[in-house]
């Protein structure tokens, strides 16, 4: 399987995870939060999937406005808090895991040497390194899915044995 491929395969992994363990979250819990500084399995949703578009958009050229992770976090909390339903969050996800993945199947191996410029001021790398930023970053929050899942009193391992 070459890099694309492997790229492709790794989101489509870490999103179906996100989707199966949003699937097995009760309504009831979907937009509960342990705490009120903290975010509902929704919102951890709500954030991957805005962060795939970002990702994204800065593959294809795009700069990321917020210079720091300080800048971008009341951002994107207020950004997430918009999602207050399954379906609506569920098509925002889907929306912005297949655009990602659109794009990597469209890449060729000439694209993989490309620059592309990295939020929060860190530079600049070839795509090659860089399309696998938006699996990596979700693969990052599904234990905060499961975790707030124990939080709420679900102790399933939710991994099909």
């Amino acid at each position: 399987m070459d890099e694309i491929q492997t790229a492709r395969a790794e989101l489509r992994k870490v999103t179906d995870r996100v989707l199966h363990l949003v699937s097995l979250t009760p309504d009831e819990h979907l937009f509960w939060k342990p705490s009120a500084s903290a975010r509902s399995i929704g919102e951890v949703v709500a954030h991957t999937a805005h962060a795939l578009k970002n990702i994204l958009g800065q593959l294809q050229g795009t700069p990321f406005p917020p210079a720091n992770s300080t800048e971008a976090t009341p951002l994107f909390l207020e950004h997430d808090r918009q999602f207050t339903d399954r379906a609506t969050l569920l098509d925002y996800f889907r929306t912005h895991r297949d655009n990602y993945d659109q794009y990597l199947a469209a890449l060729t191996s000439d694209d993989l040497d490309v620059v592309a410029t990295l939020p929060f001021s860190l530079g600049k790398a070839p795509v090659r390194f860089f399309m696998k930023a938006g699996a990596d970053h979700t693969a990052s929050h599904i234990p905060q899915i499961e975790y707030i899942q124990t939080m709420y009193g679900d102790h399933d391992w939710h991994t099909g044995f």
